[in-house]
């Protein structure tokens, strides 16, 4: 090799060998140098070398000997006879040596955080849109807002965020822009999200399709780590769904995943989804139960009582509930809905034949009520079965997935 491309090699491998121990650092507690070594494939004097240089950029901190004792074996020697020598070196990282922005521009609230170089989230606040049709400078406005709030709130100086990541429910192309209808989120389409946070913030941002975000957030933190071909179908107010196959995201040119191809199947029409459904159906229940034109009484209606009889303050959630208890009318909302989500499943599910399909972004906690009716309706559909898993990370999956996206952008910046 020669000289010259020795020198323009060199740095280049030690970026990639440094991103591969970041990156384990990040999904780990303190690891020692076997354990680096096997997350990376890394040699031993090249996990120490590396790691001294991280130390010395901030970015890691030595813990000391946990792994071993003096006199005893080290956690990270070679099998073989009992040797004396000093502990185990051990590494984790720095998680407050910086920060990084996430924010869920969800089409009737923003939840914004933020999150340290673990993507632990050490500040978070959500505020819901006054209407649905409020324009994008307003939702940008109100981001902006709750940021300046968070950043004192956590104690962090505003130069310490690295990046941030932002969960859009449309399609974001690479120039920064969403692909979204006027009638759905007004004014969006015109604005480049990377400049959306000025002039307050000069932090880079990176917008991505909230979908996309979350199965990011499901491979990452959720039920889908080790799994490489997984769906995962955001289930509240509209459904999208976050492809990832062989291990990588799809998303051709910004726009896989989205399901506006539903308009087009025969018993679901639109793309309506879990969350909001549930609300609409299951307050239209409740007011006929109110007005006496279903069998059921509303002194023995859970979904009624449950609503504190108004139908206006139905919830998602209340309609599970009652489910749960098994109040005839919330099962049967529950039916409908699920009916019109198997057929969107199976489409989807036929197409690319995925291991795993994650049911996110609907009422937390309802994956108990709602995934054996999904199970019973792919069967009756006879139509593509993957295994079937509801989110652990709540309503947080496109939240999650932004701080991930936020941390890796972090990261390349750091290595700069």
């Amino acid at each position: 090799m020669s000289e010259r491309r020795t020198a323009a090699t060199t740095p280049v491998l030690r970026r990639i060998t440094a991103e591969a121990v970041l990156s384990a650092l990040v999904t780990s507690g303190e690891l020692n140098a076997n354990d680096l070594i096997t997350a990376t494939g890394l040699s031993r004097p090249t996990v120490h070398s590396v790691c001294d240089e991280l130390i010395a950029l901030g970015w890691v901190v030595e813990t000391g000997g946990a792994g071993g004792t003096p006199g005893g074996p080290r956690a990270d020697a070679a099998p073989g006879p009992v040797r004396s020598g000093r502990p185990s070196r051990r590494y984790s990282l720095n998680a407050g040596a910086g920060f990084v922005a996430g924010v869920d521009l969800g089409a009737t609230k923003v939840t914004c955080c933020l999150a340290d170089l673990k993507g632990r989230i050490v500040a978070e606040r959500t505020e819901a849109w006054r209407d649905e049709h409020v324009g994008a400078p307003e939702r940008l406005r109100i981001t902006r807002k709750l940021l300046q709030e968070l950043l004192p709130k956590a104690g962090i100086d505003p130069r310490n965020v690295l990046s941030c990541g932002m969960a859009v429910p449309a399609p974001v192309t690479s120039d920064g822009h969403a692909v979204a209808l006027e009638s759905y989120l007004p004014g969006m389409a015109a604005l480049d999200l990377r400049e959306s946070l000025q002039p307050d913030f000069s932090w880079p941002v990176l917008a991505e399709n909230d979908a996309n975000l979350a199965v990011l957030a499901e491979r990452w933190l959720g039920v889908a780590q080790n799994v490489d071909n997984v769906i995962v179908l955001l289930a509240g107010e509209r459904l999208g769904a976050g492809i990832c196959l062989g291990g990588r995201l799809i998303r051709g040119g910004g726009a896989a995943g989205e399901m506006r191809f539903l308009e087009l199947v025969e018993g679901v029409g639109n793309t309506d989804a879990v969350g909001g459904m549930c609300r609409e159906l299951g307050a239209v229940a409740a007011a006929e139960i109110i007005a006496g034109e279903r069998d059921e009484a509303p002194g023995g209606s859970a979904l009624v009582a449950l609503s504190g009889g108004n139908p206006g303050s139905m919830t998602a959630e209340i309609v599970v509930d009652a489910a749960r208890r098994g109040d005839p009318a919330a099962v049967e909302v529950i039916a409908v809905v699920m009916e019109r989500t198997a057929r969107a499943a199976a489409v989807v599910s036929t197409l690319l034949d995925p291991e795993l399909l994650v049911l996110a972004g609907g009422p937390a906690g309802a994956g108990d009520v709602l995934l054996p009716a999904l199970e019973q309706e792919l069967s009756r559909l006879d139509s593509a079965r993957p295994r079937l898993a509801a989110s652990t990370l709540g309503d947080h999956s496109a939240l999650t997935g932004a701080v991930r996206l936020a941390l890796d952008h972090a990261f390349e910046v750091l290595l700069d």
